[in-house]
This record gives C-alpha cells, structure tokens and sequence, in this order.
C-alpha cells in the first residue's frame, strides 16, 4: 500500500506530496513507516503519481474536499444538537466547528454561491485536487446521522480518498498545542510525533525535511489510519465532508503547555 498524504499550496506549482509504506522495522517485530518525498508541483503532476499506484493508493489532503452548506445556519436543528452558541459558527462547516471549539480552529470554507477572496486561492486548488483525485473515491462513513465517530476496519468500502488538518493531526498525537511550527521546540514535537509512529526518512532524516513537507507526512500518517481503520476518528456531516485524524478520540481541548518557569530579576 501507498499512504499518500499532500499539503495544499495556494501557489499552482507547490502541492507537496509525501508517501508513506510498510517495511519490517530494523529492530523489534514491528513495522517501519518509510516516507518519500516528492519535488512539488502541479495538481496534475501530484495526481498522475498519486493514482499512478493504482488499488494501492489511499490518500489524505489537507484541503477542503468541498464547499460548505450552510449546515450550521442560523436556525438550522443541527445547532440545537450541537449546542452551539447563538451568532457563533454559522459560517463554518460541521468538521471545522467540532474542531475549532477544541481549540484548533480552521479557516472558513465559502458556500457554492461565495466567490472566493484572492487569499482563499488554496481553497479552489484544494477542490481541484480533490476532484482529480475522484477516482479514489471520497470518503463518506455511514454515520446514521451522527457527526463524529471511529474509523473502521472497513473504512476503505466508503472511500480512499480524505481530507485532514495537519495541525489537528499534530496536536492530536502530541496531546497538547505545541508551540508554532516556525519554532525549534514547535519543529522538534512534531518531528518526535511522526517518528514516535514508526515514521522513518532515510534520506538525512525529518530533521532535513520543510514543513510544507512535515505537514505532507502528517497527512500521509493520516491516510495510514484510514487505511488500518480501527483507530483513527473523524468529524463531521458527511454531506459536506469530514475530516479524518489518526487516533481514536479526540480530547475535549487542544490547549498549550503552561510556560515554563522564570526567575524574577533583583
């Protein structure tokens, strides 16, 4: 199997692809997530590899897969069943609401009747991929109108294709926000979480890789969840589209770590 993960760019010629597959673990019994990465380019270009490996391809995007509608609009029952608060995420999609109340918020996603802002670019690029990457299939649970829920063993029967949030999907491994990806300590949690996984790069290492990389890789991991299924999540209305996270359960909140302690001056 190719675990494909790809970080949406607002620039045409920058997709960042990552793929991940198994190999028996240099020590111990257990498996070794052996990642490559690819020059960037084109959503043709990501797409022809991608589906260039056939039935063996599963892959996660970090985009929207489509556009939002308008599921939480004021008055909508679904807020009611939420909970949600009144005048807050009317504009959100359903997956990006659940996740932006555990602190790791989204950009919003237009509805069809939005023309897209110059700086929502990477949205559009985002639809574009997904739908040259339809032959996959989008990933649709059966969720008998639930909103969150477990990806199963059998997730690949509704789809091998899916969006995911590196963000969340850094946070969610890790436990807790870790600082900005732009910091060394940002860059060095993220880096332990893929590798912590089994994730291995043996061109130099992670540490060589940019984050427009690391965040491929982190989508990559995420189509590996959907492809084990058992314990991976998602969230969302599969109307509109959900997202898919590797673990289990998401916690209630995503907040950093408290600072660490300093010494008053004399």
């Amino acid at each position: 199997m190719r675990y494909c993960g790809v970080d949406v760019s607002g620039n045409p010629g920058n997709q960042q692809l990552c793929t991940l597959h198994e190999r028996r673990a240099s020590e111990g019994d257990g498996i070794e997530l052996v990642a490559t990465f690819y020059v960037p380019g084109s959503v043709g270009a990501v797409a022809r590899t991608v589906l260039g490996f056939g039935g063996e391809a599963v892959a996660a995007v970090d985009a929207p897969s489509g556009h939002r509608l308008d599921l939480l609009a004021a008055g909508a029952p679904l807020r009611a069943e939420l909970g949600l608060p009144e005048g807050r995420f009317e504009r959100h999609r359903v997956c990006d609401a659940l996740l932006f109340r555990r602190r790791l918020p989204l950009y919003p996603v237009p509805s069809a009747s939005q023309a897209l802002a110059n700086w929502e670019r990477w949205i559009a690029i985002g639809f574009e991929l997904f739908t040259a990457l339809a032959p996959l299939g989008l990933y649709r649970p059966d969720a008998g109108g639930a909103v969150q829920g477990e990806v199963d063993h059998g997730a690949l029967r509704y789809g091998r294709l899916c969006e995911t949030y590196p963000d969340a999907v850094f946070c969610s491994l890790i436990g807790h926000r870790p600082p900005p990806k732009r910091t060394p300590w940002g860059l060095q949690q993220r880096i332990a979480a893929l590798r912590a996984r089994g994730v291995v790069d043996a061109d130099g290492g992670l540490w060589h890789r940019t984050l427009d990389e690391l965040d491929a890789c982190a989508a990559a991991y995420t189509a590996f969840a959907l492809a084990s299924g058992g314990w991976g999540s998602w969230v969302g209305d599969p109307r509109e589209g959900v997202i898919v996270l590797p673990v289990a359960e998401l916690l209630p909140r995503y907040d950093p770590l408290p600072p660490p302690a300093r010494a008053p001056l004399a």
